[in-house]
């Protein structure tokens, strides 16, 4: 008869298994084990963890702008680094279709179709032709390379409650990332009373707008190709954008002109690896005013642990 083992002894010879089963590690078992362990971390990924760094100018901005109304972000902390007026009423113009695309993406799939049912002529448009069939990605690609008005009208009314519901969709998406100083009127951002916001608000919009990898890509084409669904109609689209590929450090993002509002401009740009989000409103030369503050930051910025 079998002696019954105790439990404290069942323990050890479990151990003993296992050590003969493991140790030293077969091949396939140190395979895995390399595989899918954890990063190990080090001093320095603690401290950046647990206190994110955040720019710090060495020296105050001195640069004359065209524009009275700007702003300066560290999108990964919300950092202001420099601003002026940031909270004072502008009126966006084209910046709007942030705030389309955004929507956009929200409520339609990126591959569902939609047929030009209706010709817009009104501003900036590409041109799209009765019963066209095109994506909505390819709609929204349009907003953010060329800033098509026509475009941004097809996804606004699109929305089975018409332009109305689609519009509805944008305020509430203002409301939800509390841009509170902004509403919207239109969806393309042709001049209205009611349609309005700040510089402080613009950059919350680009932070969020950011996050989207369509968004994100189209934001850094130069040049886009647009086609219907039977690609018997194309779209050559140029970047609003100018100082996409003439200042190296600018990956987007979105541009605005109307009488009313002056120059707007969205600039995403790189310093040192880190990006950063530059709004400039009522300006007469949106583009320099940019520049300096792109300038300006490459010259004066470090990032110190918060």
């Amino acid at each position: 008869m079998l002696k019954k083992i105790s439990k404290p002894n069942l323990i050890i010879l479990a151990l003993i298994i296992a050590l003969n089963l493991f140790w030293p590690p077969t091949s396939s078992a140190w395979s895995y084990y390399r595989q899918h362990r954890l990063p190990s971390s080090t001093a320095q990924d603690l401290i950046d963890f647990q206190s994110p760094r955040i720019p710090v100018a060495k020296k105050p901005f001195d640069q004359n702008l065209t524009t009275q109304t700007y702003i300066l972000i560290d999108p990964v902390s919300n950092s202001i680094i420099i601003s002026k007026n940031p909270h004072q009423k502008i009126y966006p113009a084209s910046i709007t279709k942030l705030a389309t695309a955004i929507t956009a993406l929200n409520i339609y799939p990126l591959d569902e179709l939609i047929t030009i049912s209706e010709e817009y002529t009104e501003g900036k448009v590409m041109e799209l032709e009765l019963n066209e069939k095109i994506t909505v990605k390819s709609l929204v690609s349009s907003i953010i390379v060329y800033s098509a008005n026509d475009a941004a009208f097809t996804l606004a009314n699109h929305h089975p409650q018409g332009i109305p519901g689609f519009l509805n969709q944008m305020n509430l998406l203002a409301q939800k990332y509390k841009l509170t100083n902004t509403h919207f009127s239109n969806y393309d951002g042709i001049h209205g009373d009611n349609h309005h916001s700040t510089v402080y608000d613009l950059a919350q919009l680009g932070r969020l707008a950011i996050k989207n990898p369509v968004i994100l890509e189209n934001a850094k084409l130069e040049k886009l190709t647009v086609s219907d669904q039977d690609q018997k109609i194309f779209h050559d689209l140029v970047t609003t954008n100018e100082l996409l590929g003439k200042t190296p450090q600018v990956i987007g993002l979105k541009t605005g002109w109307t009488p009313e509002a002056g120059g707007c401009f969205i600039a995403l740009f790189e310093i040192d690896g880190r990006q950063l989000i530059s709004v400039v409103a009522q300006s007469t030369d949106r583009f320099g005013d940019t520049q300096k503050i792109i300038t300006w930051s490459e010259n004066n910025l470090v990032w110190q642990a918060n």
